[in-house]
């Protein structure tokens, strides 16, 4: 194992498998992966405040963070081929989210591999609750992954909120 920090990262793409943690704004090199590998994703990375401060756009859904209530994370295995190894993304709109990422791969590692096997796969994932149950209730929303691996559509996106 081998500890790289994101801004000193200067290796190819499924060498080694990679856990990549963070979200584009602190992790340069999540930032990469997703412009390369899930072009179809869009995070509001505007430091200004406002609804759509960290917003994913996936597709043509959007997903905002109301912080400790509903907030979301992008769980993805990808691969660049049959011999390649995985880049796993836990990118998450807060910290907490992507603890949240993390703790549901270590449970649900046997369902993910029996489901999606070698191939790659992007699940969007839900934290409820999060200022009262910490990293530990999650939802599925569901596999995005053709929806983030396609470009990004040119039509508005719809919102959703926690309650949606």
């Amino acid at each position: 194992a081998q500890i790289v920090t994101h801004d000193v990262a200067q290796q190819g793409f499924g060498e080694r498998t990679e856990f990549c943690v963070g979200g584009p704004t602190s992790n340069q090199r999540m930032a990469a992966h997703l412009r390369t590998l899930l072009p179809g994703v869009r995070i509001n990375t505007d430091p200004e405040p406002g609804p759509d401060r960290v917003a994913f756009q996936i597709g043509s859904e959007r997903y905002r963070l109301e912080p400790g209530i509903s907030e979301y994370v992008l769980l993805a295995r990808l691969t660049g081929g049959q011999e390649a190894r995985p880049v796993f993304l836990f990118c998450g709109q807060r910290a907490i989210t992507n603890q949240a990422a993390t703790r549901y791969v270590s449970r649900h590692y046997e369902k993910l591999l029996r489901k999606h096997g070698t191939k790659s796969f992007a699940l969007l994932l839900k934290v409820v609750n999060s200022q009262a149950y910490g990293p530990d209730v999650v939802e599925v929303i569901g596999d995005v992954t053709r929806a983030a691996q396609a470009p990004v559509p040119t039509t508005p996106p719809a919102s959703h909120r926690a309650d949606s």
